[in-house]
Protein backbone atom coordinates (compact mmCIF):
# COMPACT_ATOMS: atom_id res chain seq x y z
CA UNK A 1 0.00 0.00 0.00
CA UNK A 2 1.53 3.14 -1.01
CA UNK A 3 2.35 5.62 1.71
CA UNK A 4 -0.17 8.08 0.78
CA UNK A 5 -3.00 5.59 1.18
CA UNK A 6 -1.40 4.94 4.20
CA UNK A 7 -1.74 8.49 5.36
CA UNK A 8 -5.31 8.66 4.68
CA UNK A 9 -6.07 5.47 6.40
CA UNK A 10 -4.03 6.18 9.21
CA UNK A 11 -6.86 9.53 9.79
CA UNK A 12 -9.70 7.25 9.51
CA UNK A 13 -8.17 4.60 12.02
CA UNK A 14 -7.74 7.08 14.52
CA UNK A 15 -11.43 8.74 14.64
CA UNK A 16 -12.84 4.85 14.63
CA UNK A 17 -10.24 4.48 17.31
CA UNK A 18 -10.86 7.55 19.66
CA UNK A 19 -14.59 7.44 18.56
CA UNK A 20 -15.00 4.44 21.20
CA UNK A 21 -12.58 5.61 23.75
CA UNK A 22 -15.66 8.37 25.10
CA UNK A 23 -14.04 10.42 28.63
CA UNK A 24 -10.90 11.07 30.34
CA UNK A 25 -11.11 7.50 32.30
CA UNK A 26 -11.13 6.14 28.66
CA UNK A 27 -8.03 8.25 26.99
CA UNK A 28 -5.23 6.62 25.10
CA UNK A 29 -1.61 7.50 25.68
CA UNK A 30 0.32 8.19 22.48
CA UNK A 31 2.04 4.97 23.04
CA UNK A 32 -1.10 2.93 22.94
CA UNK A 33 -2.68 4.65 20.11
CA UNK A 34 0.35 3.54 17.79
CA UNK A 35 -0.05 0.49 19.25
CA UNK A 36 -3.46 0.04 18.17
CA UNK A 37 -2.82 1.52 15.06
CA UNK A 38 -0.04 -1.05 13.98
CA UNK A 39 -2.61 -3.64 15.14
CA UNK A 40 -4.71 -2.67 12.71
CA UNK A 41 -2.01 -3.02 10.02
CA UNK A 42 -1.55 0.66 9.79
CA UNK A 43 2.16 1.65 10.26
CA UNK A 44 2.71 5.00 12.97
CA UNK A 45 4.52 7.09 13.48
CA UNK A 46 4.53 8.63 17.19
CA UNK A 47 6.45 12.31 15.90
CA UNK A 48 3.37 12.62 13.16
CA UNK A 49 0.96 11.22 15.44
CA UNK A 50 -0.18 14.89 17.06
CA UNK A 51 -0.46 16.70 13.37
CA UNK A 52 -2.47 13.80 12.21
CA UNK A 53 -4.94 14.06 15.28
CA UNK A 54 -4.90 17.93 15.00
CA UNK A 55 -6.44 17.66 11.51
CA UNK A 56 -8.79 15.34 12.04
CA UNK A 57 -10.33 17.51 15.50
CA UNK A 58 -10.74 20.45 13.49
CA UNK A 59 -12.53 18.40 11.16
CA UNK A 60 -14.60 16.43 13.15
CA UNK A 61 -14.94 19.28 16.06
CA UNK A 62 -16.36 22.01 13.70
CA UNK A 63 -18.38 19.48 11.91
CA UNK A 64 -22.48 18.98 13.20
CA UNK A 65 -22.34 15.61 11.27
CA UNK A 66 -20.30 14.41 14.44
CA UNK A 67 -22.27 13.59 17.82
CA UNK A 68 -18.82 13.80 19.33
CA UNK A 69 -15.84 16.07 19.81
CA UNK A 70 -12.20 14.73 20.35
CA UNK A 71 -10.21 15.95 22.51
CA UNK A 72 -6.38 15.36 24.13
CA UNK A 73 -4.73 16.47 27.62
CA UNK A 74 -1.69 16.51 28.85
CA UNK A 75 -1.21 14.11 31.98
CA UNK A 76 2.52 14.83 33.20
CA UNK A 77 4.62 14.62 30.44
CA UNK A 78 2.53 12.43 28.34
CA UNK A 79 -0.31 12.91 25.78
CA UNK A 80 -3.79 11.19 26.11
CA UNK A 81 -6.46 11.48 23.26
CA UNK A 82 -10.05 10.57 23.80
CA UNK A 83 -13.93 11.65 22.63
CA UNK A 84 -16.73 13.57 24.36
CA UNK A 85 -20.25 13.33 23.26
CA UNK A 86 -21.56 16.81 22.13
CA UNK A 87 -23.80 18.81 24.10
CA UNK A 88 -24.58 21.18 26.36
CA UNK A 89 -22.26 20.17 28.99
CA UNK A 90 -19.82 19.76 26.07
CA UNK A 91 -16.47 22.26 26.21
CA UNK A 92 -16.14 24.99 24.17
CA UNK A 93 -13.64 25.38 21.54
CA UNK A 94 -11.06 28.45 21.15
CA UNK A 95 -8.48 29.22 18.25
CA UNK A 96 -4.67 29.85 19.02
CA UNK A 97 -5.43 33.63 19.00
CA UNK A 98 -8.65 33.22 21.20
CA UNK A 99 -6.09 31.00 23.58
CA UNK A 100 -3.26 33.15 22.94
CA UNK A 101 -5.61 36.58 24.41
CA UNK A 102 -7.21 34.83 26.97
CA UNK A 103 -3.66 33.93 28.26
CA UNK A 104 -2.57 37.51 28.17
CA UNK A 105 -5.27 38.05 30.11
CA UNK A 106 -5.07 35.98 32.63
CA UNK A 107 -1.10 37.12 32.93
CA UNK A 108 -2.60 40.73 33.16
CA UNK A 109 -4.06 39.71 36.51
CA UNK A 110 -1.15 39.62 38.17
CA UNK A 111 -0.40 43.42 38.10
CA UNK A 112 -3.40 43.97 39.77
CA UNK A 113 -2.93 40.99 42.63
CA UNK A 114 -6.36 39.71 42.37
CA UNK A 115 -5.07 36.44 41.96
CA UNK A 116 -2.74 33.87 43.76
CA UNK A 117 0.29 32.73 41.48
CA UNK A 118 -0.74 28.80 41.71
CA UNK A 119 -4.20 29.76 40.55
CA UNK A 120 -3.02 31.80 37.83
CA UNK A 121 -0.89 28.79 36.74
CA UNK A 122 -3.50 26.28 36.80
CA UNK A 123 -5.66 28.28 34.72
CA UNK A 124 -3.24 28.94 32.24
CA UNK A 125 -2.50 25.29 32.20
CA UNK A 126 -5.60 24.68 31.33
CA UNK A 127 -6.08 27.11 29.08
CA UNK A 128 -2.91 25.40 27.37
CA UNK A 129 -4.36 22.14 27.46
CA UNK A 130 -7.42 22.37 25.45
CA UNK A 131 -5.53 23.23 22.29
CA UNK A 132 -3.85 20.71 20.41
CA UNK A 133 -0.22 19.63 21.51
CA UNK A 134 1.13 21.34 17.75
CA UNK A 135 -0.09 24.49 19.33
CA UNK A 136 0.76 24.47 23.10
CA UNK A 137 4.93 25.40 23.06
CA UNK A 138 3.31 28.56 20.93
CA UNK A 139 0.80 28.99 24.05
CA UNK A 140 3.29 28.32 26.59
CA UNK A 141 5.72 31.45 25.35
CA UNK A 142 3.05 33.26 26.62
CA UNK A 143 1.98 31.77 29.82
CA UNK A 144 6.14 31.72 31.05
CA UNK A 145 5.70 35.64 31.41
CA UNK A 146 3.57 36.50 33.96
CA UNK A 147 4.06 40.11 33.07
CA UNK A 148 3.58 39.86 29.11
CA UNK A 149 0.95 42.41 27.15
CA UNK A 150 3.22 43.85 24.80
CA UNK A 151 5.52 42.67 22.70
CA UNK A 152 8.65 44.71 22.21
CA UNK A 153 8.08 46.77 19.31
CA UNK A 154 5.00 48.24 20.87
CA UNK A 155 6.66 48.89 24.55
CA UNK A 156 9.70 50.41 21.79
CA UNK A 157 7.65 52.70 20.27
CA UNK A 158 5.74 54.01 23.42
CA UNK A 159 9.48 54.67 25.31
CA UNK A 160 10.28 56.45 22.36
CA UNK A 161 7.38 58.61 22.82
CA UNK A 162 8.00 59.19 26.24
CA UNK A 163 11.39 60.49 25.33
CA UNK A 164 9.97 62.62 22.72
CA UNK A 165 7.93 64.78 25.23
CA UNK A 166 9.96 67.96 26.52
CA UNK A 167 7.53 67.94 29.68
CA UNK A 168 8.42 64.02 30.62
CA UNK A 169 11.81 64.38 33.04
CA UNK A 170 13.87 62.52 35.58
CA UNK A 171 11.57 60.48 38.06
CA UNK A 172 8.26 60.85 36.31
CA UNK A 173 9.92 59.51 32.56
CA UNK A 174 12.23 56.89 34.42
CA UNK A 175 9.13 55.81 36.23
CA UNK A 176 6.91 55.36 33.43
CA UNK A 177 9.57 53.61 31.20
CA UNK A 178 10.39 51.21 33.67
CA UNK A 179 6.65 50.28 34.37
CA UNK A 180 6.53 50.02 29.96
CA UNK A 181 9.47 47.63 30.22
CA UNK A 182 7.78 45.25 32.79
CA UNK A 183 5.23 45.22 30.97
CA UNK A 184 7.17 43.24 27.99
CA UNK A 185 8.21 39.72 27.75
CA UNK A 186 11.87 38.64 29.39
CA UNK A 187 13.63 38.82 26.06
CA UNK A 188 12.29 42.09 25.10
CA UNK A 189 13.02 43.44 28.48
CA UNK A 190 16.74 42.23 28.42
CA UNK A 191 17.15 44.46 25.00
CA UNK A 192 14.90 47.74 26.20
CA UNK A 193 16.59 48.06 29.17
CA UNK A 194 20.16 47.45 27.29
CA UNK A 195 18.62 50.53 24.70
CA UNK A 196 17.39 52.64 27.98
CA UNK A 197 21.23 53.34 28.89
CA UNK A 198 22.07 54.78 25.50
CA UNK A 199 23.29 58.08 25.93
CA UNK A 200 20.65 59.95 23.61
CA UNK A 201 18.26 58.78 25.74
CA UNK A 202 19.85 60.68 28.93
CA UNK A 203 16.51 62.51 30.26
CA UNK A 204 17.86 63.10 33.75
CA UNK A 205 17.26 66.55 34.49
CA UNK A 206 13.94 66.87 37.43
CA UNK A 207 12.58 70.13 35.87
CA UNK A 208 8.96 69.88 35.01
CA UNK A 209 5.17 68.66 36.22
CA UNK A 210 4.77 65.75 38.09
CA UNK A 211 1.93 63.12 37.65
CA UNK A 212 0.41 63.95 40.73
CA UNK A 213 -0.14 67.36 39.37
CA UNK A 214 -0.92 66.12 35.71
CA UNK A 215 -3.92 63.88 37.99
CA UNK A 216 -4.95 66.89 39.37
CA UNK A 217 -5.73 69.44 36.39
CA UNK A 218 -7.36 65.58 35.00
CA UNK A 219 -9.32 65.99 37.88
CA UNK A 220 -10.52 69.87 37.65
CA UNK A 221 -11.35 68.81 33.80
CA UNK A 222 -13.12 66.14 34.75
CA UNK A 223 -15.18 67.47 38.34
CA UNK A 224 -15.66 70.93 35.92
CA UNK A 225 -14.21 73.11 38.67
CA UNK A 226 -11.82 75.82 38.27
CA UNK A 227 -7.98 75.64 38.68
CA UNK A 228 -5.38 77.80 40.28
CA UNK A 229 -1.48 77.59 39.79
CA UNK A 230 1.63 79.74 39.47
CA UNK A 231 3.11 80.23 35.51
CA UNK A 232 6.69 80.84 35.05
CA UNK A 233 9.32 81.00 32.11
CA UNK A 234 12.88 80.67 32.51
CA UNK A 235 16.38 82.38 33.19
CA UNK A 236 20.28 81.34 31.29
CA UNK A 237 20.51 80.06 34.50
CA UNK A 238 16.90 77.95 34.38
CA UNK A 239 15.88 80.24 37.36
CA UNK A 240 12.21 80.43 37.31
CA UNK A 241 10.89 84.10 36.57
CA UNK A 242 6.84 83.74 37.61
CA UNK A 243 4.27 85.36 35.53
CA UNK A 244 1.71 88.03 37.38
CA UNK A 245 3.90 89.24 40.35
CA UNK A 246 4.12 85.49 41.46
CA UNK A 247 0.75 85.01 42.63
CA UNK A 248 -1.47 82.76 41.24
CA UNK A 249 -3.59 82.62 38.09
CA UNK A 250 -7.30 81.24 38.39
CA UNK A 251 -8.40 79.52 35.13
CA UNK A 252 -11.05 77.36 33.46
CA UNK A 253 -9.93 74.07 32.08
CA UNK A 254 -11.52 72.89 29.19
CA UNK A 255 -8.91 69.99 28.07
CA UNK A 256 -4.51 68.86 27.66
CA UNK A 257 -3.09 68.27 24.32
CA UNK A 258 -0.42 67.43 23.25
CA UNK A 259 1.77 69.68 20.58
CA UNK A 260 5.07 69.81 19.00
CA UNK A 261 6.37 67.43 21.98
CA UNK A 262 4.80 69.87 24.45
CA UNK A 263 1.64 69.35 26.88
CA UNK A 264 -1.24 72.26 26.83
CA UNK A 265 -3.71 73.17 29.31
CA UNK A 266 -6.67 74.89 27.09
CA UNK A 267 -8.76 76.82 29.30
CA UNK A 268 -12.19 79.54 28.36
CA UNK A 269 -11.23 82.68 28.54
CA UNK A 270 -13.81 85.01 27.26
CA UNK A 271 -11.58 87.77 26.92
CA UNK A 272 -9.25 86.48 24.03
CA UNK A 273 -10.17 86.74 20.19
CA UNK A 274 -11.53 82.84 19.91
CA UNK A 275 -12.45 82.45 23.79
CA UNK A 276 -9.20 80.42 24.81
CA UNK A 277 -6.49 80.77 26.55
CA UNK A 278 -2.90 78.23 26.85
CA UNK A 279 -0.84 77.26 29.05
CA UNK A 280 2.14 74.54 28.99
CA UNK A 281 2.44 72.48 31.96
CA UNK A 282 5.85 71.95 32.34
CA UNK A 283 5.44 75.64 33.02
CA UNK A 284 2.69 75.46 35.86
CA UNK A 285 3.71 74.83 39.35
CA UNK A 286 1.70 75.05 42.95
CA UNK A 287 -1.28 73.54 40.53
CA UNK A 288 -4.81 73.14 42.63
CA UNK A 289 -8.17 71.75 42.40
CA UNK A 290 -10.40 74.76 43.42
CA UNK A 291 -14.30 73.85 45.15
CA UNK A 292 -15.50 76.70 42.26
CA UNK A 293 -16.98 75.18 39.25
CA UNK A 294 -16.82 76.63 35.75
CA UNK A 295 -19.00 79.19 34.80
CA UNK A 296 -22.25 78.21 32.24
CA UNK A 297 -20.18 79.82 29.14
CA UNK A 298 -17.13 77.74 29.85
CA UNK A 299 -19.12 74.76 29.96
CA UNK A 300 -20.62 74.84 27.01
CA UNK A 301 -17.58 76.10 25.49
CA UNK A 302 -16.68 72.48 26.06
CA UNK A 303 -18.58 71.56 22.79
CA UNK A 304 -16.16 73.29 20.57
CA UNK A 305 -13.19 71.57 22.02
CA UNK A 306 -13.02 69.37 18.91
CA UNK A 307 -13.13 72.25 16.45
CA UNK A 308 -10.32 73.99 18.58
CA UNK A 309 -7.91 70.97 19.02
CA UNK A 310 -8.11 70.25 15.10
CA UNK A 311 -6.64 74.07 14.42
CA UNK A 312 -2.87 74.14 12.97
CA UNK A 313 -0.37 76.96 14.73
CA UNK A 314 -3.11 76.93 18.23
CA UNK A 315 -0.67 77.26 20.83
CA UNK A 316 -1.61 81.09 20.55
CA UNK A 317 -4.46 83.57 21.09
CA UNK A 318 -5.01 84.95 16.75
CA UNK A 319 -8.33 84.96 15.17
CA UNK A 320 -9.28 82.21 12.39
CA UNK A 321 -8.98 83.30 9.00
CA UNK A 322 -9.63 81.09 5.59
CA UNK A 323 -6.24 81.69 3.96
CA UNK A 324 -4.53 80.55 0.78
CA UNK A 325 -0.93 79.63 0.31
CA UNK A 326 0.83 78.89 -2.98
CA UNK A 327 3.83 76.95 -2.85
CA UNK A 328 6.26 74.90 -5.05
CA UNK A 329 6.27 71.14 -5.40
CA UNK A 330 8.96 70.37 -3.08
CA UNK A 331 6.71 71.54 -0.55
CA UNK A 332 4.10 69.76 -0.89
CA UNK A 333 5.55 67.16 2.16
CA UNK A 334 5.60 70.02 4.49
CA UNK A 335 2.20 70.91 3.86
CA UNK A 336 1.05 67.09 4.70
CA UNK A 337 3.19 67.28 8.05
CA UNK A 338 1.64 70.25 8.95
CA UNK A 339 -2.21 69.63 7.97
CA UNK A 340 -2.53 66.23 7.83
CA UNK A 341 -3.42 63.76 4.98
CA UNK A 342 -6.50 64.69 4.22
CA UNK A 343 -5.73 68.59 2.92
CA UNK A 344 -6.72 69.16 -0.08
CA UNK A 345 -4.10 70.47 -2.48
CA UNK A 346 -5.20 72.29 -5.95
CA UNK A 347 -2.78 72.17 -8.45
CA UNK A 348 -1.76 75.80 -10.15
CA UNK A 349 0.73 74.89 -13.32
CA UNK A 350 3.45 72.94 -13.20
CA UNK A 351 5.63 74.11 -10.74
CA UNK A 352 2.94 75.56 -8.17
CA UNK A 353 0.16 74.02 -6.36
CA UNK A 354 -2.54 75.64 -3.65
CA UNK A 355 -3.96 74.86 -0.61
CA UNK A 356 -7.17 77.17 1.12
CA UNK A 357 -7.49 76.57 4.92
CA UNK A 358 -9.06 77.56 8.18
CA UNK A 359 -5.57 78.87 9.70
CA UNK A 360 -5.10 80.23 13.26
CA UNK A 361 -2.92 84.21 12.33
CA UNK A 362 -0.41 83.85 14.89
CA UNK A 363 3.65 83.95 15.69
CA UNK A 364 3.61 80.19 15.26
CA UNK A 365 1.93 80.46 11.71
CA UNK A 366 3.90 82.98 10.32
CA UNK A 367 7.53 81.75 12.01
CA UNK A 368 6.22 78.48 9.89
CA UNK A 369 5.79 80.33 6.81
CA UNK A 370 8.73 82.57 7.19
CA UNK A 371 11.06 79.19 6.99
CA UNK A 372 10.15 78.42 3.72
CA UNK A 373 11.18 81.69 1.70
CA UNK A 374 10.45 82.48 -1.56
CA UNK A 375 9.22 78.70 -1.86
CA UNK A 376 5.70 79.67 -0.64
CA UNK A 377 3.38 82.73 -0.12
CA UNK A 378 0.01 83.88 0.82
CA UNK A 379 -2.35 84.82 -1.62
CA UNK A 380 -5.37 85.66 0.29
CA UNK A 381 -6.52 87.14 2.62
CA UNK A 382 -4.80 90.81 2.39
CA UNK A 383 -5.08 92.14 5.61
CA UNK A 384 -2.80 88.69 6.60
CA UNK A 385 -0.53 89.49 3.55
CA UNK A 386 0.08 92.90 5.32
CA UNK A 387 0.64 91.09 8.72
CA UNK A 388 3.58 88.81 7.46
CA UNK A 389 5.08 92.10 5.64
CA UNK A 390 4.95 93.82 9.12
CA UNK A 391 6.81 90.99 10.52
CA UNK A 392 9.45 90.87 7.97
CA UNK A 393 10.41 94.20 8.22
CA UNK A 394 10.40 93.71 11.80
CA UNK A 395 13.17 90.94 11.27
CA UNK A 396 14.60 93.23 8.76
CA UNK A 397 15.28 96.75 10.89
CA UNK A 398 16.08 94.38 13.89
CA UNK A 399 12.98 96.05 15.89
CA UNK A 400 10.92 93.64 18.50
CA UNK A 401 8.14 93.01 16.74
CA UNK A 402 5.33 94.92 18.34
CA UNK A 403 2.33 93.21 16.94
CA UNK A 404 1.45 90.45 18.66
CA UNK A 405 0.54 91.58 22.27
CA UNK A 406 2.76 90.00 25.28
CA UNK A 407 0.01 88.91 26.88
CA UNK A 408 -1.14 86.44 23.95
CA UNK A 409 2.18 84.55 24.26
CA UNK A 410 1.43 82.18 26.88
Amino acid sequence: MSRQKNQKRKILEINDILREARGVRAALSTKQLCEELERRGVPCDRRTLADDFEILAEFVNSNDAYEYSLRTEVFGRMNKYYSETKGKNARVNFNIEELKNLIIAVNSLRLTDNMEKSDMDSLKNKLINSASPHYRKRLLEYAEDNYYILDTIAAKILIDSIHSLSFMRGNMSNRIIKTIINLADSEGRKVLETERDNPIYDNTSDDGITLYEIDRIFRAIDNRTKLSFKYFDLDENRNRIYHYGGKKYTVEPLTLIPNDNHYYLICYDGTTINGTRTYRIDRMSDIEETDEEISGMAFEFRDYIPQITNQVFRMYSGPVRRVTLEFKNNIIGSIFDKFGPKVKIERVDEEYCRISEDIQISPPFLGWLFQFSKEMRIISPDDVIEDYKKLCEDVINDRPDGYFDENDKL
